[in-house]
């Protein structure tokens, strides 16, 4: 399995799809999903304002990027109140993120640990549970194991705690599987060594 780790801006991402959470008590989205709202003329906003999307756990939504960032499929996963998310809740959204992404046979997509910039949580820690909860699905099936690709997002401002967390979590599965980690900053990208 390769994972990706990048602070490149989301309009330099070439990945088939890009996995946002947004919650259902944060108006307007913030973050990532904020840019990708403002990118798409306040489309996230409106369709929370009308009603059509509210954010509750597990809530998805699929819109097209209409070519204004380069991934076209962006998914909105609903994370339920911001004030709720935990450690375990991380996890179990890594899980069924990754599990979206692959049911819609993108195997090559980007994502970012929820709300990394604005919680209480130990940034490492999260980046952590979040990634087990994606290795946990994706390792149920090997063939999906090998093809997945995901990219994880992050902002310079905590990229060595989300590379900390990636790291963790290569050794806590380092008797199942090798996990490859490539860093992508301002168009250089590094494998992190053994």
């Amino acid at each position: 399995m390769q994972i990706k780790v990048t602070t490149e801006s989301l309009d330099r991402l070439r990945h088939e799809c890009l996995v946002l959470g947004f919650f259902s008590d944060e108006r307007p989205p913030r973050g990532n999903g904020g840019f990708v709202d403002w990118r798409l003329n306040g489309l996230v906003s409106r369709l929370i304002a009308e009603g059509r999307i509210r954010g509750d756990f597990s809530e998805r939504v699929l819109i097209d990027s209409q070519r204004r960032i380069p991934p076209q499929k962006i998914v909105l996963f609903g994370l339920g109140k911001r004030r709720d998310l935990s450690y375990e809740t991380l996890r179990d959204a890594g899980a069924r993120m990754a599990e979206t992404a692959v049911r819609m046979h993108c195997y090559d997509f980007a994502v970012e640990v929820p709300a990394a910039d604005r919680s209480l949580l130990e940034v490492a820690e999260m980046t952590t549970l979040f990634t087990t909860g994606m290795f946990e699905f994706l390792s149920g099936d090997l063939q999906t194991l090998a093809a997945a690709t995901p990219c994880l997002l992050s902002d310079e401002s905590f990229f060595q705690k989300t590379l900390l967390g990636i790291h963790k979590l290569r050794l806590n599965v380092k008797d199942k599987v090798q996990i490859d980690i490539r860093i992508a900053r301002e168009g250089e990208a590094l494998p992190i060594g053994e």
